[in-house]
Parts: C-alpha cells; structure tokens; sequence
C-alpha cells in the first residue's frame, strides 16, 4: 500500500508543485481512502460468503449517508478501526435484527438516535465555521428523519430492523467521539498550564 500511495504522492508533487504540507495531506488522504476500500471490500467479502450481501449493501449505505454529515470518531490504528467496524456490521446484520425488532423498540430507537444527532452532530476534529456546523446537524438529522418516516410507514419492512440498528451504532458513535475530543482539549490544556 505504501509503494501505490507514494507512487501517487510523487505523481502529484511532480505535476502539480505540492508544498510538503499538501504533499502530507495527499499521503494522508490516499491512505485513508485505500484504508477504507481494503475494508469495505474484505467486510462486503465476508458478508456475501454467508449470503448476506443485500443487508450488507443497506446497513453500509445508511451508515454512509448518515455519517458523512454527523462524523464521529476515528481509530489510530487500522485493525482496530476495521475490528470495530466489523464487530459492528455483524452486530447490525445478524445478532440484534433476531434479538429484537418490535416495532415500539424501533421507534424508541429512532427518536433516541435524532435526539442524539441533534445535541451531538456534527462530531469532527477539524475546526469549522458554526455555520457549516449547523449544516452538517441539519442535513444529517433530516437524513435520519427521512429513514424514520420510511422505516415507520413500512412497517413489514424486511430490512427496517437493519436500518434503525445502523442509525442507533452511528448516533452512540457521536457520544464516543465528543467524549474523545473533550479529553484531547483536556490534555492539551494541561500541557499549556
């Protein structure tokens, strides 16, 4: 993987005159999106091995759609990032849809979810304008109010249990993710005192 990111690093910095800084923005990028095909495609592996690729493709999709807009948190290290996501999907897909899926729980679910997007989102490291950051909740709380509606006037919804499971994971991950921001501001300002 190192040899493709820094073929196309080098590409980039020849042809396009990159500062160092960009140039380790591009790295960091190009890792990142490898990172994550690697581990989208072993997870879509592993689910179409056992016949579960149709619920792998929508609980990805809603994670996609939902995360994009209210972040969360990231792992250092790519095997934990991908144990969790796996740990995750398998959750998602094929331990909670068989423990519970009443139609009052997902309700509850889903209101528990808006609830936390909107106190919580958008969760990033990166400093933006509040403006922006009113975007971000807006857009991903309409997006979880847009599945909510469709997973409450589908009630025979095959894959609704799948979908409010998903949404639920993504909205604890915003907790998890505000929680490990307010602990770097901390340490950070005691490095400072």
């Amino acid at each position: 993987m190192n040899f493709v990111v820094g073929k196309l690093v080098g590409y980039a910095e020849t042809n396009l005159e990159l500062s160092r800084y960009d140039a380790a923005k591009l790295r960091y990028m190009f890792e990142l999106v490898l990172l994550n095909t690697m581990e989208f495609v072993a997870i879509a592996l592993f689910f179409a091995y056992i016949g579960r690729t149709t619920e792998f493709l929508i609980a990805a999709g809603v994670l996609l759609s939902v995360r994009t807009f209210s972040g969360g948190f990231h792992l250092k290290k790519f095997r934990y990032c991908f144990v969790l996501t796996f740990a995750i999907f398998v959750a998602v897909i094929l331990v909670l849809p068989d423990v519970s899926n009443t139609f009052a729980l997902m309700e509850t679910l889903l209101l528990v979810s808006i609830l936390l997007t909107v106190a919580l989102a958008p969760v990033s490291k990166r400093k933006s304008a509040a403006k922006n950051n009113l975007i971000f909740k807006v857009i991903s709380t309409a997006v979880i109010l847009v599945y909510s509606f469709w997973l409450l006037t589908a009630r025979d919804n095959p894959y609704a249990s799948i979908v409010t499971w998903t949404i639920l994971f993504q909205s604890v991950q915003l907790i998890i993710g505000k929680v490990m921001i307010l602990h770097e501001k901390a340490k950070k300002q005691q490095h400072v005192s």
